[in-house]
């Protein structure tokens, strides 16, 4: 179906139209149809209406008699029911019902009347939830009513929301029932004193109601209110011991039936009887201690533990029996666990393990040679050091866990794991130099190995294999070629005036490409490489110059260019030249050896016209004189500074005195212009060249002379042939470089500083070497090609010289502290530490391997205190020589005794059992019974240890 109109047609209110009936009799009234019983639903029948009758809505209506009006009826509408169906409601019973309809015409159509049953209601008597006829309710506990169900005899199919219940309790006194004020609810809470108020039986009624019938129950079974079920369950649980420290039983496995049993019962109660029973802790605890003693029993017996997991489960079964009070402990008849626990307990041999634990510390410092003044490893490759590190912590591993952590110097052999994996690390960083990688590459490898090379220690440096180091060194060398192909490749494009390499337009891009590349190269390679590149600062200013060039030989070819154009203004032409000829006068000698067009502008100079209106000035002869002499200026090599100082303010004085008119003949005044600008500009050079020339000081002079070189380059290329004579002259006088030497010297010791990873020289050396080169000239520290191993060495010296500091501070007090400063430094720096020095740091070491005897036979004694979970007799006289002698320890031997809880634990055993000692002593005749009862009860709590010390030190209390 088309959904827009399936929508119109839900939209329309619903109508019903009577059928035609073929044949059918004239009949004007509507039938009712269906059950005439409560829930039962009746129906209009519209089938015997006038054909083409259109019924648009219904009204249900009960047919009541009019009181006192000699039977007469009238109609009532029922709320609600205006459809074609009506399901009749619990108050329709016992009424009769019809029915109208109304057409589209307003005509009203009368149906027939039916008369719906009377209701005969039927109810069960009260039951009550979880109490039968013969069972018990407790004070307090509250009571629920089910059962009374209600049905109609004559089968009328009633809902439960018809049903409206109500209630009343009832309580027996004498032969007699009376009433329970107030309990009409369907549940009931019995009082707590119910007993004292003589309620005992208790019975109760329902009363139904649907519609307006109505039904009332028959009397409930009785319930008898009774403290029975608690006061059975109190006199069972209390059974359940002898006294406050023991269980009354003689199987586990039966005192476990009962106790279980015994909970399931007290479930089973309403919460009002539990609350009765006031001894419910007692079972609680039973059924914990029941619980805890199987499970203990259950891991004694267990027999599937691996070697690995055994002494962690030994110890966790000693540990839980431990925990055991003396009422739990009555459980275990005969000490039967307790024994068997015992021998499961395997207590370390002491002189055996002992033994082997003075065998592997000195195994551990045998890792180590202490031989010329420094300490290195005796197994001289990381596979025979990993090999010896194994076996120690194999036999380590073998002996019993009160004693690995006694094994002596295992910071020895946590370093020496270390320090085979920072080798094995180091060794994994030339993976990187693997395969065919450029030599640029290779040196950025090296470097970040070499960094790390010179990190390690020197008895990491030991491990290192020769193979390696070569690989290294091979590496940091592969650009050696690199070096002397970009160093040849500069030579090339470097001149003194000019640059040698006459670029075209056809080579000029090539050129460019070319310079980029060697500066890129250069940038590539490592910082010493860098140094050994002769002339790359010219390169880099070759690449600026070439830039600088481009853009002049552009404004060139775009003068050129107008110049071929018809009809182009002289002035634009004008301007044009004037602009390139400036740019191009600009640029230094190397610059212009550049601008391979040159010719372009210089000699294609524009024609300029004079417009002087048709007259020519009376001096207009003189001014063609000055221009021809102007003309000369458009090349300045011709002149000397003094000639063309001299022509320059002959020229301008000469043109000054023109006529105005005159002066407009002058058309190449630019070079005039140009001229006086460079005569200017070498005047203040001059003067630079002087002040050098008359410095006294030669350092300062130095200074100045290489100032006046950094301002001669940058002077464009006339101002630098004007200025070249007495610049040259400066140069020629200068004094005698004697630094240089000087400087080769110190590259040669810097670079021999080092050897075989160490250091050849002192501290001292190191600085005398770093005050030379600080007092070098910027660009001749330029020349240390070593300056990078300089500055690495100065770096070392800062970290010994701050180590030194806390040798000077710490050593006396702290030496264990010093010690393991000393071993962070690196091989490198190590070296730089006295011979003196290092030798005490490595007796102070020897002497920290063999400081701990004394604390190590004290953890032998502290191990004797405690066998097979018991203590020892005599207990409070040895621990009392024990910890006089631990007191005396210093802290690093303290640390030894790893077993040092033991002792502390069996101090507090002592005291605390002392403690239970004391009660006992507290008790006398006048306080029997409580000090007693407090005595017993502190007892009860010991442990099965404790209980056994506490007999062995006070034999007399009972």
């Amino acid at each position: 179906m088309n959904k827009k109109l399936l929508f119109a047609v839900a939209a329309i209110p619903v109508i019903f139209v009577a059928p035609t009936v073929t044949g059918a009799e004239n009949l004007s009234g509507i039938t009712i149809t269906g059950t005439a019983s409560v829930n039962g639903t009746l129906t209009a029948s519209i089938s015997n209406l006038p054909v083409g009758t259109t019924i648009k809505g219904y009204q249900w209506y009960y047919i009541e008699e009019k009181s006192g009006d000699g039977g007469s009826t009238t109609r009532k509408p029922i709320s609600g029911a205006t459809q074609a169906t009506f399901k009749l409601p619990a108050e329709a019973a016992g009424k009769t019902i019809t029915v109208e309809a109304t057409d589209t015409n307003s005509n009203k159509y009368e149906g027939d009347s039916r008369v719906v049953k009377e209701l005969a209601l039927a109810i069960t008597a009260p039951t009550f939830e979880g109490h039968s006829a013969s069972s018990f309710v407790a004070p307090g506990e509250t009571v629920k009513i089910t059962g009374a169900d209600v049905t109609d005899k004559a089968g009328a199919e009633l809902e439960s929301s018809q049903i409206t219940y109500s209630y009343q309790w009832f309580y027996k006194v004498g032969e007699q029932f009376t009433i329970i004020s107030g309990a009409t609810d369907r549940t009931y809470k019995v009082p707590a004193d119910a007993l004292d108020k003589k309620m005992i039986n208790i019975i109760v009624k329902a009363t139904a109601k649907v519609g307006t019938s109505v039904v009332v129950s028959d009397f409930s079974h009785m319930l008898t209110v009774s403290n029975e079920a608690s006061n059975t369950m109190i006199e069972d649980i209390g059974k359940l011991r002898v006294s406050d420290s023991k269980y009354n039983f003689t199987d586990l496995a039966v005192f476990t039936a009962e106790v279980k049993a015994l909970e399931s019962k007290y479930q089973a109660l309403a919460d009002a009887a539990k609350a009765n029973v006031t001894n419910y802790v007692v079972l609680k605890r039973a059924l914990a201690d029941v619980e805890a003693i199987n499970a203990l029993n259950e891991k004694v017996n267990k027999v599937d533990v691996s070697d690995k997991d055994l002494p962690k489960h030994l110890k966790d079964i000693e540990e839980a029996y431990d925990k055991l009070d003396l009422l739990q402990r009555s459980l275990d008849v005969g000490d039967i666990l307790y024994n068997n626990i015992r021998a499961m307990m395997k207590e370390p041999t002491d002189i055996v393990d002992i033994a082997q634990v003075r065998i592997l510390s000195q195994a551990i410092v045998d890792l180590l040679n202490y031989d010329n003044n420094v300490i290195k490893y005796v197994p001289t490759s990381v596979e025979s050091l990993q090999a010896a590190v194994e076996k120690i912590e194999a036999d380590i591993a073998k002996l019993s866990k009160s004693y690995q952590t006694t094994v002596q110097n295992q910071a020895i052999l946590n370093e020496a794991k270390q320090d085979i994996k920072k080798i094995a690390q180091f060794i994994k960083l030339f993976e990187k130099l693997s395969g065919n990688i450029a030599p640029d590459k290779q040196v950025t490898t090296a470097k970040s190995i070499r960094t790390a090379y010179e990190k390690l220690t020197y008895k990491q440096l030991q491990l290192v294999p020769d193979t390696y180091v070569t690989k290294l060194l091979e590496a940091e060398n592969a650009e050696e070629t690199q070096i002397a192909t970009i160093n040849t490749e500069i030579d090339s494009y470097i001149g003194d005036d000019i640059y040698p390499i006459n670029p075209t337009a056809e080579t000029w891009q090539a050129h460019v490409s070319n310079v980029n590349r060697i500066i890129a190269s250069y940038k590539n390679l490592t910082t010493n490489s860098e140094a050994k590149v002769i002339g790359y600062a010219a390169i880099v200013t070759l690449q600026k110059d070439l830039k600088t060039a481009e853009k002049i030989i552009k404004q060139i070819e775009e003068y050129n260019a107008l110049t071929a154009i018809n009809g182009v203004k002289e002035s634009k032409l004008e301007s044009s030249y004037n602009s390139a000829l400036k740019a191009y006068n600009k640029l230094t000698s190397l610059q212009q050896s550049l601008v391979y067009n040159e010719d372009k502008l210089l000699n294609n100079p524009p024609n300029m016209t004079v417009d002087n209106n048709g007259k020519e000035p009376a001096d207009k002869a003189a001014a063609e004189v000055l221009k021809a002499d102007i003309a000369k200026f458009a090349d300045l090599t011709k002149y000397s500074f003094t000639q063309l100082e001299t022509a320059v303010n002959t020229a301008t004085t000469t043109y000054k005195n023109l006529s105005s008119a005159a002066r407009k003949y002058v058309t190449n005044y630019y070079l005039l212009t140009a001229a006086s600008k460079d005569v200017k500009a070498v005047v203040s050079f001059h003067k630079k060249v002087q002040a050098a020339r008359e410095e006294t000081d030669v350092a300062k002079q130095a200074k100045k002379i290489e100032s006046v070189e950094k301002a001669y380059a940058k002077l464009p290329a006339n101002q630098q042939h004007l200025a070249k004579e007495q610049y040259q002259l400066l140069l020629d006088k200068r004094p005698a470089d004697g630094n240089a030497s000087d400087i080769v010297t110190l590259n040669t010791d810097i670079g021999k500083m080092v050897s075989n990873g160490l250091y050849t020289v002192t501290i001292e050396g190191i600085q005398q070497l770093s005050a030379q080169y600080k007092k070098l000239s910027t660009s001749d520290k330029k020349l240390i090609t070593n300056a990078s191993i300089l500055k690495t060495a100065e770096a070392d010296v800062k970290k010994v010289e701050s180590f030194m500091k806390q040798y000077d501070k710490s050593f006396e007090k702290s030496p264990a502290t010093v010690v393991k400063a000393f071993a962070k430094l690196t091989a490198k720096q190590m070296n730089l530490v006295s011979e003196n020095v290092r030798q005490k740091i490595i007796e102070a070491e020897k002497g920290q391997q063999g400081a701990n005897e004394t604390a190590f036979g004290l953890v032998e004694s502290i191990n004797t205190l405690l066998q097979n979970g018991v203590y020892k007799a005599n207990l409070q006289a040895d621990v009392t020589i024990i910890r006089t002698a631990y007191d005396k320890l210093s802290a690093s031997e303290k640390s030894v005794v790893k077993n040092y809880s033991k002792l502390t634990q069996a101090e507090a055993d002592l005291k605390k059992v002392a403690e239970v000692h004391t009660l006992y002593e507290a008790i006398t005749a006048e306080n029997s019974d409580t000090a007693r009862k407090a005595w017993e009860t502190a007892f009860a709590k010991l442990s099965k240890k404790l209980e056994l010390l506490y007999t062995d030190m006070y034999k007399g209390d009972k």
